[in-house]
């Protein structure tokens, strides 16, 4: 089969974003830009609408695969911040599965248990059932001592931790980031540093 998409604001990672259409036969993308239509090509006219690879957000706390698909989204990292958490291996290796095959599922799991910031999750676990990185969830943990640990930890098992850094003694209250903006609608703001010190501090730097 031979589908010839045409009209089309097209969004390339290397090239860049461009007008013109994308040549595809048998589910392969064989020619994009300005090409030769066959005559025996099915054309659909975009409209001007945009054509982009599929879309990775690795920042998601709820799955909704109608907004997904609508949106382009074919790959998302899970936050740990799930009912119930995913501090466990079983919990993790679910989520994992369930949007294939239309959809890839990375779980970020949690760093301690519930997420209540205080005794550290098998991570080691999660990770071998299907995990893609460590995470606090919407918030920083509070006790440094507890997120060091999870630092040097998941150093020692190679692997990235997500999480909402901020200095509780800079950012309690706040809404924003300080800035313009936030001095113009009046909002409660910490200063950038609070996000800094809070990770100098879990580092011991």
């Amino acid at each position: 089969m031979i589908r010839a998409f045409l009209n089309a604001e097209l969004v390339c990672p290397v090239g860049g974003v461009s007008r013109g259409g994308i040549l595809v036969r048998d589910g392969a993308i064989v020619a994009t830009g300005v090409f030769d239509v066959p005559s025996d090509a099915e054309t659909i006219d975009c409209g001007g609408k945009t054509l982009a690879p599929g879309i990775v957000d690795f920042g998601v706390f709820a799955i909704d695969r109608a907004a997904f698909r609508a949106g382009g989204i074919v790959r998302v990292g899970v936050m740990p911040d799930q009912s119930p958490v995913l501090d466990d291996p079983g919990i993790v290796q679910r989520a994992a599965l369930i949007g294939k095959p239309d959809l890839w599922i990375h779980p970020v799991a949690a760093a301690t248990r519930g997420l209540a910031g205080e005794d550290l999750a098998e991570m080691a676990i999660c990770l071998s059932a299907g995990a893609r990185a460590i995470g606090t969830g919407r918030r920083w943990i509070a006790d440094s001592g507890v997120m060091h640990r999870v630092l040097a930890y998941a150093r020692d098992l190679d692997v990235a931790v997500v999480t909402h850094a901020e200095d509780g003694g800079l950012a309690t209250g706040a809404v924003a980031t300080s800035g313009e903006t936030a001095t113009r609608l009046g909002l409660p703001a910490a200063p950038a540093i609070a996000e800094a010190l809070a990770i100098a501090g879990a580092a011991g730097r």
